[in-house]
């Protein structure tokens, strides 16, 4: 089931809106849980399964942990220190069998919910988060359906509190429910719009594209993962308002960077935050001079390009950006570079492209073909020189557009006229244009489904 299915927005969710805030909130965890489940239930029935037995893995392991205390010496440290490295090999061997091994589909969410599992164990290991009492609750952290798909990676810390005693105000459900639609229109209306370029320009043949249209096609692409995954983003964090809960913020307007250090400050944030706290930090971070800085960033970046697959094209993607971060960091000339923010962002505007290329096309030697074709370095075969113009036509409102929600301008004034009239009826016109995309096209699954 999809956030984005009529299923989900007009069965799934009301019904299971109206069963929470009638329980009583002692119980609401329970709800939660029986919800989330269903809802993977639905997508994933097999699978959901080896969810539940991540859940009471990571409970005991927890417990177990928590009751040997933190730096307690001789056996009971010893066994506490086994527990965690156990529970954590466990995990990590999980996720490598059905990422990289397994001969079946990987199940949803898998690389989301390990990832929020072991921050759990860990936290516990370090004497920073008492071990969760209730299975319930425990299990209702990891399978919460608003984020167990794609995100964001959230730290049990981060919601313990609310998990108890999950906040339930109007204001709460107003500003979630708004969050949600925003969205929900960022994916159907305008990710999935940009979509149908990049499949064209796919259906058409690298080899066959003018240079113009191929680098519209890669800022195509960096504009439809954007608002794919942003979309997803905002939809999780307003369907955990409406719960009671406050999700970590994943996007803070990646594309207005004025670096590919910055850029990645603000995509992904939830992991990005992930492998400083748990990785990077551990390792030295930047405290230990620059060739180990060097080093920790290089095995950050090799993990993150792992983390999203095991193919050569995820490994280059990652590499290419391990290269101009350290790049970044090091060269005298790039730190004064960088100041100068307007050239920063016209940087930006052209790497980070190019970097989706890799992380878009698995193929090498297609992969080949489409930068040969950015830059003009492999001959076309019965390219039409209109191709540019004629997708401009169809798909230029869409950049416009797109362009225009990655500024903090956008943002400022969706901030100051969401909770007016005119604000509101747009936003049920915009949930409504959805609703009808969605029946008359179908609903494409998000991106980052896959991972």
């Amino acid at each position: 089931m999809l956030f984005n299915s009529t299923e989900f927005l007009l069965g799934f969710l009301p019904l299971f809106l109206i069963f929470y805030y009638f329980t009583p909130m002692k119980y609401r965890a329970l709800t939660l849980l029986a919800g989330s489940l269903l809802f993977y239930a639905c997508g994933e029935p097999v699978y959901v399964c080896l969810l539940v037995l991540s859940a009471l893995l990571n409970y005991l392991a927890a417990g177990r942990i928590w009751k040997g205390g933190r730096g307690k010496r001789g056996r009971g440290g010893q066994r506490r220190r086994w527990v965690y490295a156990l529970a954590v090999s466990a995990n990590v061997l999980a996720l490598v069998f059905f990422k990289y091994v397994s001969p079946w589909t990987m199940p949803l969410g898998i690389s989301f919910y390990t990832f929020q599992a072991l921050s759990y164990l860990t936290d516990v290991y370090r004497g920073e988060l008492r071990a969760e009492r209730s299975f319930i609750r425990t299990a209702a952290y990891i399978s919460m359906f608003p984020q167990i798909a794609s995100g964001p990676i959230t730290r049990y810390g981060e919601v313990a509190r609310e998990m108890r005693m999950p906040r339930m105000r109007a204001e709460d459900f107003d500003a979630g429910l708004k969050t949600f639609v925003c969205g929900l229109s960022c994916k159907v209306l305008l990710a999935d719009r940009l979509a149908v370029l990049w499949h064209e320009i796919q259906t058409t043949g690298f080899v066959s594209i003018s240079t113009p249209l191929a680098w519209m096609g890669a800022v195509g692409f960096s504009l439809r993962i954007y608002f794919d995954f942003y979309g997803y983003s905002l939809m999780a964090a307003g369907l955990g308002r409406i719960l009671g809960f406050t999700l970590p913020e994943n996007f803070r307007l990646p594309y207005m960077a004025d670096s590919v250090r910055e850029f990645y400050r603000r995509w992904h944030m939830s992991l990005k935050n992930w492998f400083q706290r748990y990785v990077y930090i551990p390792l030295g971070g930047s405290r230990k001079g620059r060739l180990l800085t060097v080093r920790n960033l290089f095995v950050v970046w090799v993990l993150t390009a792992l983390w999203h697959g095991g193919s050569l094209n995820f490994l280059i993607w990652g590499m290419s950006l391990f290269l101009l971060i350290a790049g970044e960091r090091i060269l005298p000339a790039g730190r004064q570079f960088w100041g100068r923010r307007a050239l920063g962002r016209l940087y930006v505007w052209f790497v980070i492209p190019l970097t989706w290329m890799c992380f878009a096309i698995s193929d090498l030697r297609e992969l080949g073909i489409y930068f040969g074709r950015l830059f003009g370095w492999t001959e076309g075969i019965a390219v039409y020189s209109g191709d540019f113009l004629k997708a401009l036509s169809g798909y230029g409102i869409y950049f416009a557009v797109g362009f225009f929600f990655c500024t903090s301008f956008a943002e400022r004034l969706c901030k100051k006229y969401r909770d007016s009239l005119p604000g509101m009826l747009l936003l049920a016109v915009l949930f409504w244009l959805c609703i009808r995309h969605i029946q008359l096209e179908g609903n494409n699954p998000f991106m980052y489904l896959r991972f």
